[in-house]
């Protein structure tokens, strides 16, 4: 029976939501579940608590990737990665039951206007509206959606919901591989999501709407009003791509075109591009994509305008890269960076890569 005549979000986990990333307010922990990236690179856990309406990271943890075993958001290798998240959990002891984050470009987010219906209606509404909306075959993938509220339109008072698909084939191959590594998963939360869960703090604008770019293997961006997702997009112009050219430019490796883009190894002037050309050129390509994203969005929604964003992920904290995308892409941009619980609590995790993690460890409070 298909996932889609369910109220499931996700299958096999008939008790979970892909949750809207509002502002957390109740005061019940999470602790015992942990936020879990997979990334190309790096696996990264978090444990967290809510503390004032903010997520505060208590415990934060890291394992660099062999290449190979993840790509654009997709498992490749179940067995090897497996073997790499089960070693992660057990050196740091962390709790097993996880929810994990999801940002592959098999993903779409749209948001729909219907009727104002009864709950029981909702479901079967935004099915026969996918159908038309949504560009994949809807018997092989999972939805789920978050109900906005009612929003006067041109046509009258409408119900406004924001509906997530994605190719049932890839959560299957992450599901498989959590379970592989011992783990029980708890539930999928779009990644996106937890960055702006993890990083309103720095969105002090009220009701303004805000962009977030998590500059991942792939680069997520969304634009949220009020800590509510309304719009998101990909680009291209994430960590896999500069891996990719910087490797093809050397002729060296993946694995040492990371060690020389982190500054590892001494070579960032070798070759026929240097890696500060390298992110210049990525830098003023993404601002095209920033700026076309925050323009779409004011047209599309008749919204005000959006002039200021929040990044993270591995590219934001290389020296100089965010200085170049806020000029390439007209917007006041913030670095941001998860709230600490303590001095120790992130280890060697630089807190400006972790909001994914820290997000989904407090998704299922997310109301």
């Amino acid at each position: 029976m298909s996932v889609l005549n369910k109220k499931l979000s996700m299958p096999s986990l008939p008790s979970v939501r892909l949750r809207k990333p509002s502002r957390a307010n109740s005061p019940r922990r999470a602790a015992t579940v942990t936020g879990l990236e997979i990334g190309a690179t790096k696996v990264i856990a978090a444990q967290a608590r809510l503390q004032g309406g903010q997520v505060v990271a208590e415990r934060v943890a890291a394992r660099a990737l062999p290449p190979g075993l993840m790509r654009d958001g997709v498992v490749t290798d179940p067995e090897r990665l497996a073997g790499e998240v089960k070693s992660l959990f057990s050196e740091h002891k962390f709790s097993k039951r996880v929810r994990v984050g999801l940002a592959t470009p098999r993903t779409v987010l749209r948001v729909i206007d219907l009727p104002p219906l009864e709950d029981k209606d909702i479901h079967t509404a935004l099915i026969m509206q996918a159908q038309e909306r949504i560009p994949m075959p809807l018997d092989r993938a999972v939805m789920d959606f978050q109900k906005v509220g009612l929003v006067d339109t041109p046509e009258g008072q409408r119900l406004r919901v924001i509906v997530v698909v994605t190719e049932r084939e890839g959560v299957d191959l992450l599901l498989d591989t959590l379970r592989r590594a011992g783990l029980k998963p708890e539930g999928i939360d779009l990644s996106i999501f937890s960055v702006i869960r993890s990083l309103n703090h720095h969105a002090d604008s009220g009701s303004a709407p805000v962009l977030y770019a998590q500059l991942g293997d792939l680069v997520n961006i969304a634009i949220a009003e009020a800590g509510v997702c309304r719009f998101t997009r990909q680009a291209p112009q994430g960590l896999g791509m500069v891996l990719g050219r910087l490797a093809e430019n050397r002729g060296i490796p993946l694995d040492q075109a990371q060690e020389v883009l982190f500054g590892t190894e001494d070579l960032r002037d070798e070759g026929d591009v240097s890696v500060e050309d390298l992110l210049t050129r990525t830098a003023l390509e993404l601002g095209s994509e920033l700026r076309a994203a925050a323009e779409f969005y004011s047209t599309q929604f008749g919204s005000d305008l959006v002039t200021s964003g929040v990044v993270a992920g591995p590219l934001a904290p290389l020296p100089g890269f965010l200085e170049a995308l806020s000029v390439s892409s007209g917007l006041e941009l913030t670095c941001g960076e998860v709230i600490a619980a303590d001095a120790g609590a992130l280890g060697d995790v630089d807190a400006r890569i972790a909001p994914v993690a820290t997000g989904l460890a407090v998704g299922a409070l997310a109301s």
